[in-house]
């Protein structure tokens, strides 16, 4: 590169917060009963990050629970049916206008797309990925790169089946799976999930580990851009140092994601048998 160029890549920067804002936007407008509105923008942020297309069953159905409020309520399989006919939609007509910017469409998937599903870029980060993929011998790296992917997958058959009645609780949820098992996570994936934890802070008295996970979050927030700068600046340590940090940042987030699960379930069941409220629970 010449002295009178500038790489363009070197002022890029983040796309989560449009893939934020499509989310909020898209959940705001399935509270409200606007269903198309909410399939577009989450459309949207599939298009950018592919992830929130993980998030369609409950967003589907928190758009179907508002609908069944109104006089004639619709058959939910031809709801469901129309609604991820509009996503796919949505997201084929942003594609098109992405292939007519770049001229070369699968150029374009390999580098977005094929970018996230194939994880070829270990840079280190907050995720649990890539020292995984650093460590691993290259002939097992298919069949892993499966496993990591239906992992994070299968949390939304799970949480959807067992808080049916609860929807945006469901996507509250994904959202911290997503946050803690990404391939790439950062700092706004979290961040998201802290922003509508407090939609139920009806089960904040229910919980039994914030101290723990919020101590493990603080600690590992605090010292986790020390053990990075040490290990890639200061050549004063290894990749160890900044994965275990990594390590505690994600067992917080576990801590505290499966704590409000937890809360969740026994909010529900508090609910069934007001007889057993404040009983307590007991190990077998």
């Amino acid at each position: 590169m010449s002295d009178g160029m500038e790489c363009p890549l070197q002022h890029a920067r983040s796309t989560s917060v449009f893939t934020t804002s499509g989310i909020l936007f898209a959940v705001s407008n399935a509270v409200g009963g606007n269903s198309i509105n909410a399939m577009l923008a989450l459309g949207f942020a599939s298009y950018l990050s592919l992830y929130p297309a993980l998030l369609f069953i409950p967003l589907v159905l928190l758009c179907y629970d508002r609908r069944l409020e109104g006089p004639s309520p619709p058959n939910v399989g031809s709801f469901i049916v129309q609604h991820a006919a509009l996503l796919l939609a949505s997201v084929a007509g942003l594609l098109g206008l992405s292939c007519l910017i770049t001229g070369n469409f699968w150029e374009f998937l390999s580098a977005t797309y094929g970018f996230h599903l194939l994880v070829p870029d270990l840079t280190p980060n907050v995720g649990l990925w890539w020292y995984f993929f650093i460590e691993m011998f290259d002939s097992f790296r298919e069949f892993f790169l499966g496993v990591f992917w239906l992992h994070l997958a299968s949390y939304v058959g799970g949480l959807t089946a067992r808080f049916r009645k609860q929807p945006l609780f469901v996507i509250t949820s994904l959202l911290g799976v997503f946050a803690i098992f990404k391939p790439y996570p950062s700092i706004s994936d979290a961040s998201l999930f802290f922003a509508l934890l407090p939609l139920y802070r009806h089960l904040f008295p229910l919980m039994r580990y914030t101290f723990f996970a919020g101590s493990a979050i603080l600690y590992s927030g605090l010292l986790g851009p020390a053990f990075y700068h040490l290990w890639i600046y200061a050549g004063s340590g290894n990749a160890n140092f900044f994965y275990a940090i990594t390590l505690v940042w994600s067992l917080g987030l576990s801590i505290l994601l499966a704590d409000t699960v937890f809360a969740a379930l026994r909010d529900e069941w508090e609910q069934e048998r007001p007889d057993q409220v404040g009983t307590e629970v007991r190990q077998v």
